[in-house]
């Protein structure tokens, strides 16, 4: 059984519509990124700058708010203190 082609490009304008109608407000794919201080603490963990103690000191690549990274005890105890099951 074929269909026809008056129907097949029917049933594509009807999708590219209604694609282009629900835009970027679709259904709510990605979570709220939370209050200020969980994403205060997510961007602690996840500190994208160079380590002072791991590199050379650069004054100007860490921006002023990241000026005081976290000593290396702590970020050693990050990932075992949040996820104790894993035994590490």
């Amino acid at each position: 059984m074929r269909i026809p082609p008056i129907k097949i490009s029917a049933l594509l304008c009807t999708a590219v519509l209604a694609i282009s109608i629900t835009g970027c407000r679709g259904g709510g794919w990605f979570a709220a990124p939370g209050t200020m201080n969980q994403q205060q603490a997510n961007a602690i963990v996840h500190d994208p700058y160079p380590q002072n103690d791991i590199a050379p000191y650069e004054a100007a690549s860490r921006p002023p708010s990241y000026q005081q990274p976290l000593p290396e005890p702590v970020r050693n105890r990050l990932i075992p203190d949040a996820m104790p099951w894993l035994g590490r």
